[in-house]
């Protein structure tokens, strides 16, 4: 794991899982207003793909 800086705060990077980096969406949302930041999330539709896939 690393973390970058953005605006003075700490972002976490998770790189070890293979060529895929993700970055913590609760430290971005933590960084910001959390309900915008996480709404705008959950409304993507990449993000209800992945949430209704893992029902099945």
């Amino acid at each position: 794991m690393s973390k970058i800086i953005i605006e003075g705060k700490d972002i976490t990077i998770d790189n070890s899982r293979g060529d895929n980096d993700y970055i913590s969406l609760t430290d971005i949302a933590k960084s910001q207003n959390e309900s915008i930041v996480i709404g705008k999330w959950l409304s993507l539709k990449h993000t209800i793909n992945i949430l209704v896939s893992g029902k099945r």
